[in-house]
């Protein structure tokens, strides 16, 4: 298996008036801002349409950055679907590394009997960190001989392609799945998450007799992240869907098009709310996993099919089965009466950290829950 390239997003796609990539492509005026925006394969309103193919063509817009969206792409163009991506979110490393490094070194001493991972993003964060200061994830785990378990074979993968063996991969990739799996014990696991990640599986493992130390490892924050904090991502091989800007959306609607939207997190539910709030748009909410299903009822959005897993085949049978329910509107969220839908770049420099890490583990977990999170094992 080839490694996974980092990828660093394009920090200029967001708040575009123009619907072709933000403040940067516009400031040689409309004709500079068009020629940047081929350069960039960002696509402007108008040309959507053909695009797609006009309003009764089968769209969808899958909501994380196109390189990170390859084989989900793939499995959706297989149904002759058009697709497209619109990043809405992004990661950046956590505001103080000291919990991380910590945690790295308690792992290289042996301290702790698992390490859950519950994301790439996770790996990517923890192994950036780390690498940072010359102790990759891989050398910490091997020393200290912990035992790995990761949620979602996605988040194994990229764990292997960090060098670091797996242990326990649960076949439901949730955090239930996880609680089922694991068993009893009573010894130290360390649980490094996303700022925005719920309380769930600290206290599910909490419950089990486990003594859970949960770290923020990466910060979820609207796209895009700080140049200097961005978690690189990873590049999926194949080709990429054409990246999207808010603008571009609203001109799918214009052209009478209702997309199928994918929604990957919570906190992709409350962007894409915030992003697109000027409306109208009409559109089949997709989610993936319970989590996010939750988020878009939160919004008054019934989403018209969840995804079972983050699988391309579990999101290509969720979209197919979401064009045939009647689409959502925002900013209402009403159903739209009587309407059915169609049928069936370089790294980022290194984080600033600490040129030593702290000598002891983290003691305490979160006491309280936050309102949001990614859902666990969604992230390619």
């Amino acid at each position: 298996m080839q490694p996974r390239r980092p990828v660093d997003p394009p920090r200029d796609a967001i708040g575009s008036r123009d619907g072709c990539g933000g403040r940067r492509a516009t400031r040689g005026g409309a004709r500079g801002g068009t020629a940047r925006c081929r350069r960039r394969r960002y696509r402007p309103p108008e040309q959507l349409t053909r695009v797609v193919g006009g309003p009764a063509a089968r769209s969808v817009i899958v909501l994380r950055h196109p390189a990170r969206a390859v084989r989900v792409a793939d499995a959706l163009r297989a149904a002759e679907l058009s697709v497209f991506a619109l990043p809405l979110t992004e990661t950046e490393l956590p505001r103080d590394v000291d919990a991380v490094l910590t945690g790295l070194a308690a792992l290289a001493r042996g301290e702790y009997r698992w390490l859950v991972v519950t994301s790439g993003n996770t790996v990517q964060a923890l192994d950036t960190i780390g690498r940072a200061r010359a102790v990759g994830l891989a050398a910490a785990v091997a020393a200290g001989g912990t035992r790995v378990a990761a949620v979602g074979a996605a988040t194994a993968r990229l764990l292997a392609d960090a060098g670091v063996a797996v242990d326990l991969v649960p076949d439901d990739a949730t955090s239930a799945g996880l609680l089922r799996t694991i068993g009893r014990g009573h010894e130290r696991i360390l649980l490094p998450q996303a700022d925005l990640a719920p309380d769930d599986l600290r206290a599910g493992l909490t419950g089990l007799g486990w003594r859970v130390e949960r770290i923020e490892a990466y910060r979820t924050v609207p796209y895009p992240a700080h140049p200097s904090r961005r978690v690189p991502g990873v590049v999926e091989d194949g080709v990429p869907p054409p990246l999207l800007v808010p603008g571009d959306v609203v001109g799918l609607a214009a052209a009478g098009v209702q997309p199928a939207v994918v929604f990957t997190a919570p906190s992709t539910v409350q962007q894409f709310r915030e992003r697109l709030a000027a409306g109208p748009l009409a559109f089949h909410p997709v989610a993936i996993g319970p989590t996010t299903a939750a988020a878009l009822r939160g919004q008054g959005w019934e989403p018209g099919a969840t995804a079972t897993g983050p699988t391309p085949s579990a999101i290509r049978a969720a979209v197919l089965e979401a064009f045939g329910t009647e689409p959502v509107t925002l900013p209402s969220g009403r159903p739209v009466s009587g309407s059915k839908g169609p049928p069936a770049g370089p790294a980022p420099a290194p984080p600033s950290v600490p040129t030593s890490a702290p000598t002891s583990a983290p003691t305490s977990a979160p006491t309280s829950a936050p309102t949001s999170a990614p859902p666990i094992g969604d992230q390619p």
